[in-house]
């Protein structure tokens, strides 16, 4: 079996794959050792912050394309955008759904989880 190096080249697809491996995990035990709705809560936030994450990767990605007058208000407008409307869905989420609290938070952790693991893994591997 082959192992598959993390460099920055493939350091997007590492965090996507590795956040998505640890939200089914964490969902999965929340199933196991929760109930429904803690799994179901931990699933709507992992979903939220990592349809987050692509939106601002997608946002910053068109910004850098534009010229260097119309980018800052762009990228601006985009990001008060994105959080406005993740705002309203963790508002509709937590009053309207009565979704776990905590699970809503760990999910919404996952990304922030992962970014942490795999720059530990990065530091400890860099003089390889």
């Amino acid at each position: 079996m082959t192992t598959a190096r993390i460099r920055e080249e493939n350091i997007f697809t590492v965090l996507t794959a590795g956040s998505l491996t640890l939200l089914a995990l964490l969902a999965g035990a929340g199933l196991v050792l929760g109930s429904v709705r803690f799994a179901g809560s931990v699933l709507a936030g992992g979903v939220l912050a990592l349809a987050n994450f692509f939106w601002l990767r997608s946002i910053l990605s068109r910004s850098l394309s534009l010229n260097a007058r119309t980018a800052p208000r762009f990228a601006v407008l985009r990001y008060l955008v994105r959080l406005t409307l993740l705002a309203i869905a963790v508002y509709v989420l937590v009053v309207y759904c009565s979704i776990d609290l905590f699970g809503l938070l760990l999910g919404l952790s996952v990304l922030v989880f992962t970014i942490i693991a795999l720059s530990i893994y990065m530091i400890s591997t860099q003089g390889e």
